[in-house]
């Protein structure tokens, strides 16, 4: 297998599956009453909301005010609990920090490449000691661009800032994701894509990289 320059991968649905509020969903949790219109007012009736949310165009203070609004509940809890899920998350298996530790010590970089809002820097990050296991994170709603936001000739717009600043060619560097570019920009410009369909997907890809 040749060896990348950098592995990037992505968070939701490949590293890991927690999800906001998640605990809350917990009969014995304090606030789960309002489990259920809270993930309803925001994944299903305000969806809208969640790009722009991972683009940083809105904090979670704002999000959740709105969400408080919607559902007639104190913001402050709602951001209290959302903040508690995201120091909680784990990664989809213990194998992961070691298999990371082990690619990194044979030369290649591995990033954390993520749709996400400010709550994986504010939050995450620490509260799942990622620190210890992966070299940077590239999030979206830092960059200002998703993953598959392109340019009009064909710009990576997520991965080109850091592409340049580290001095990679597309070919020199892959992407784990439950996603695929449907649109084949990534693949015109020679950025291979490993689409991870669940967690032994995942372990095994990291498996033979650390071999």
């Amino acid at each position: 297998m040749i060896k990348p320059k950098v592995i990037f991968i992505d968070w939701n649905k490949t590293l890991s599956n927690s999800l906001f509020w998640e605990h809350m969903s917990r009969t014995g949790n304090i606030n789960n009453a309002y489990y259920k219109n809270i993930t309803k007012w925001l994944f299903i009736d305000n969806k809208h909301l969640i790009n722009p949310w991972m683009k940083g165009e809105y904090k979670s203070e704002d999000i959740t005010r709105m969400i408080g609004e919607g559902i007639r509940v104190e913001p402050k809890m709602i951001l209290e609990e959302l903040a508690t899920s995201c120091i909680n998350m784990k990664l989809v298996s213990d194998e992961i920090p070691d298999l990371v530790k082990t690619i990194k010590r044979k030369g290649s970089k591995v990033v954390v490449a993520t749709d996400n809002m400010d709550t994986f820097r504010r939050f995450t990050i620490k509260g799942a000691c990622l620190d210890n296991i992966f070299d940077d994170y590239l999030i979206s709603c830092e960059i200002g661009y998703l993953k598959g936001d392109f340019g009009n000739n064909g710009q990576l717009k997520f991965f080109e800032k850091y592409m340049h600043a580290n001095n990679l060619k597309y070919n020199e560097v892959i992407l784990l994701d439950d996603c695929i570019d449907q649109t084949g920009t990534m693949n015109r410009v020679g950025f291979k894509i490993n689409q991870i369909t669940g967690t032994s997907s995942l372990v095994s890809i990291l498996r033979k990289y650390a071999a």
